[in-house]
């Protein structure tokens, strides 16, 4: 733990970007923390909230894989190897749950712990090897938001403007989607296409956040600010603003907590930072009806 003077130090280094990769961070976090919660609102809806957490652990053996391949951390191949492998997942839950009779609670477990199971030996293998060791590849377990490059904030920031612009074009049928699945199939809401879409960028956005959030940890950031901003309205449009505010405010602040304490990995960092919020948001509904009685009598 730093002392009193190094953390005041720090945090003032932090938030004025005392070193030039601070502004990659604080960007790169304050991304992930929006993509996740815009996109984790509409997957909370549908209660499909743990198929990002399905998603990030499938995410792991195309990572590896696209390591194995190339020899080298690039940019480009992983998130190839990682969103190929996120996608088959998310393929191979719909499949499992429309072809047989496993629950889809059932089928994102079969599917987390196969994938997950894959990655765990690829990055035996790679940690086992020199340059696997050194590659930094651990970092993605947990996440390390100091490290994000000017690519992965490029990449955030690309799909950040398609998930927005997608959300605000198809605002009508993704709230009757997500609140009335059945009414919108009668209205002749294309709900398949929807689905696929939504489950192609959550996809994407949980490939772009591994860096800064890990790939154990995504699915908090997906869930979380979400949950939280559910308890605090009713309103979709509401309900994604606020999702996306407490997301990009708890990475910023789980950005933050790393860099002043060198040992913590980002990830954990972020999470925690958004539980925080969502126990404040608790206490507050809980309030809401006690004051509601008292303003009644």
């Amino acid at each position: 733990m730093p002392s009193w003077s190094e953390a005041v130090e720090r945090t003032v280094v932090f938030f004025t970007l005392g070193y030039d990769f601070l502004g990659w961070t604080i960007a790169g976090a304050a991304l992930v923390g929006l993509i996740c919660g815009v996109l984790g609102s509409l997957l909370y809806l549908r209660r499909l909230a743990l198929l990002g957490d399905a998603l990030g652990h499938a995410a792991l053996p195309g990572v590896a894989g696209a390591f194995l391949i190339t020899g080298h951390k690039a940019l480009a191949p992983l998130v190839i190897g990682a969103t190929a492998t996120a996608l088959l997942a998310a393929l191979t839950i719909t499949w499992i749950t429309r072809v047989s009779r496993t629950r889809p609670d059932a089928a994102l477990g079969i599917a987390l712990s196969a994938f997950f199971g894959l990655g765990a030996v690829l990055f035996s293998i790679l940690q086992a090897s020199p340059s696997g060791a050194q590659s930094g590849l651990n970092h993605i377990l947990f996440g390390n938001a100091a490290a994000i490059t000017p690519g992965e904030v490029g990449l955030l920031a690309g799909i950040a403007a398609v998930t927005l612009a997608g959300v605000t074009l198809l605002y009508r049928p993704l709230q009757l989607a997500s609140f009335d699945p059945v009414g919108a199939k009668l209205a002749g809401v294309p709900t398949g296409v929807l689905h696929y879409g939504l489950m192609t960028l959550s996809a994407l956005a949980i490939v772009a956040s591994v860096q800064s959030a890990g790939v154990v940890l995504v699915a908090g950031m997906i869930i979380t600010p979400a949950a939280a901003a559910r308890l605090l309205t009713r309103r979709l449009h509401a309900m994604l603003a606020a999702a996306a505010g407490i997301g990009a405010v708890s990475g910023v602040l789980g950005a933050w907590l790393s860099f002043l304490m060198p040992g913590v990995s980002s990830g954990p960092a972020m999470v925690l930072c958004a539980a925080l919020v969502y126990g404040v948001a608790f206490a507050l509904r809980l309030r809401r009806p006690r004051a509601a009685a008292e303003a009644a009598a």
